[in-house]
């Protein structure tokens, strides 16, 4: 079935199992003792292979990038950015197997310079450094080859089984992963900050030793919950924002952020608007 075509995702039932299939792991950390850390592990390689991933279908895309009267641009790119002079010529495909449909090295650049989105991936690693690495335990990469096969299957679905490659840049494949940091992003910013000054505030002035009863109750897991809660439910979001945004023609609310832009839409409604004028 086309994916424009099959039943929007829109369902509040739909809406209330992507939530509490993400709420699974918080009940993890307090119920079961799974270490925080392993937890944002598996977090953080599910959004470095949507972006790998993201990066390598965009070899396949074919149509030339539009950068004029974008609102959002990628890492590398800005409102005074021009086209290389490689865009100006025909393409060059390049058939790798026969299997799959052709790259086209001129995208080569534009994934190069995207994958700057990995300085924004790497900020949450910089207060752990090296223990990071203690993290990488064999739950852990169980955990990513699912993850990795996931993200594999995602790309497949929304890029090649509808031969999607055909009609976007590759500007447009790698700006949909971006679009996905860049709202952890801004989740991180508006939650670090103010429960951060929170926990001091209780700790410090409204009830002194609250924390360390909670601790020795509930385990750490729970006093870290007002921080992992919310990167929880912005992950749901991102779930339910991208499966909007690809199985519905016009959606809106938040999955508008994660449809992208792209300039054929804006030109189709143009053409509507005229042709029912």
């Amino acid at each position: 079935m086309n994916p424009r075509t099959r039943p929007p995702a829109g369902s509040r039932s739909a809406l209330a199992l992507v939530v509490a299939t993400n709420l699974l792991p918080l009940a993890g950390v307090v119920a079961f003792g799974w270490r925080v850390g392993e937890l944002l592990a598996v977090y953080w390689i599910e959004v470095a292979v949507l972006v790998l991933a993201h990066a390598a279908a965009a070899m396949f895309a074919e149509r030339p990038i539009v950068l004029e009267d974008r609102s959002f641009y990628i890492t590398g790119y800005d409102e005074d950015a021009e086209r290389d002079e490689v865009w100006e010529r025909e393409p060059e495909p390049t058939r790798l197997v026969s299997w799959l449909p052709p790259i086209y090295p001129r995208n080569f650049r534009v994934v190069r310079r995207s994958l700057g989105v990995f300085a924004f991936l790497l900020f949450p690693l910089v207060p752990v450094g090296w223990d990071a690495l203690s993290y990488f335990t064999p739950t852990v990469a169980l955990a990513t080859l699912g993850v990795c096969g996931a993200q594999v299957a995602e790309v497949r679905r929304e890029f090649f089984a509808e031969r999607a490659y055909e009609e976007q840049s590759p500007y447009m494949v790698v700006e949909a992963a971006q679009r996905v940091v860049f709202f952890y992003v801004v989740i991180g910013m508006l939650t670090v900050v103010p429960v951060t000054f929170g926990i001091f505030v209780v700790e410090g002035a409204l009830a002194p030793g609250l924390l360390d009863r909670v601790g020795d109750a509930f385990g750490v897991g729970a006093v870290l919950l007002p921080y992992l809660l919310p990167i929880t439910l912005a992950k749901a979001v991102v779930e339910w924002g991208r499966r909007r945004a690809f199985s519905e023609d016009d959606p809106d609310g938040v999955a508008t952020w994660f449809t992208g832009e792209d300039p054929r839409r804006e030109w189709k409604k143009e053409e509507e608007s005229t042709g029912e004028g």
